[in-house]
């Protein structure tokens, strides 16, 4: 018979099996080839992400007052600090120098500038540095600590990817993906301990339960022009 394997058994008994059948048999018979290790591949134990701490830095010269590039670059700064900043944002004073006079307007006008850019008062903290007495413009420095993550580097092709019978994930699988998260991350700390939930809207939580008991429908109304609505080349 067509598609079919006649089997005899030692009394004689004739054993028909398709070969459909017989190939799942054979596949199965594959399975767990490489172990659980291989089945429950993880890229981020294949290619670790590295997170560390960073400090980056601004330096403004002290003279008289700040200019507008200054202020602007204090400004990106400020932003910079309150998308990935943690712990408080240093002001660091020359002291000794021949220009610590002319320093504190400057602090004055980074002060403001923060202030104007969104930094409270509680998260700025001000130190002194020892600079040379013979230092006619040593700057204002602003600092504040960071975490960047590194990713393990790509590219290893020692491989034959043509022949592999051990089906094997190769030495690049899912390290791109792991680059790719390493510089999306909008804050790389939360690779390491993922920040708190904030709080809940009370007030807003008491509009929802309030229309729940009186059977009215809790979800906002929407109308034709918000992006969640059908277009009209759906309907």
């Amino acid at each position: 018979m067509e598609n079919e394997i006649k089997m005899k058994t030692p009394r004689g008994l004739s054993i028909r099996l398709a070969l459909p059948a017989l190939a799942a048999l054979s596949l199965a018979g594959c399975g767990g080839f490489n172990g659980p290790e291989h089945a429950q591949f993880d890229a981020s134990y294949a290619h670790p992400i590295s997170v560390q701490p960073d400090v980056p830095t601004l330096s403004i010269g002290a003279a008289s007052s700040m200019s507008a590039d200054e202020r602007r670059t204090v400004a990106g700064f400020a932003a910079a600090y309150k998308e990935r900043g943690h712990g408080s944002l240093t002001v660091a004073t020359p002291s000794g120098s021949a220009n610590s006079a002319m320093a504190i307007s400057v602090v004055a006008d980074v002060r403001d500038t923060l202030a104007k850019a969104g930094v409270s008062a509680d998260r700025i903290s001000y130190t002194p540095y020892r600079a040379s007495s013979a230092a006619e413009r040593a700057p204002v420095i602003l600092s504040y600590k960071r975490f960047v993550a590194i990713a393990t580097p790509c590219g290893t092709w020692t491989e034959n990817y043509a022949f592999d019978p051990r089906n094997l994930p190769p030495a690049n699988f899912g390290c791109a993906t792991q680059n790719n998260l390493a510089a999306m991350v909008a804050d790389p700390a939360d690779l390491v301990v993922p920040r708190v939930m904030t709080a809940s809207d009370a007030q807003r939580r008491g509009v929802v339960f309030d229309k729940y008991r009186k059977g009215e429908i809790t979800a906002t109304n929407r109308d034709d022009h918000d992006s969640a609505a059908l277009s009209e080349v759906a309907k």
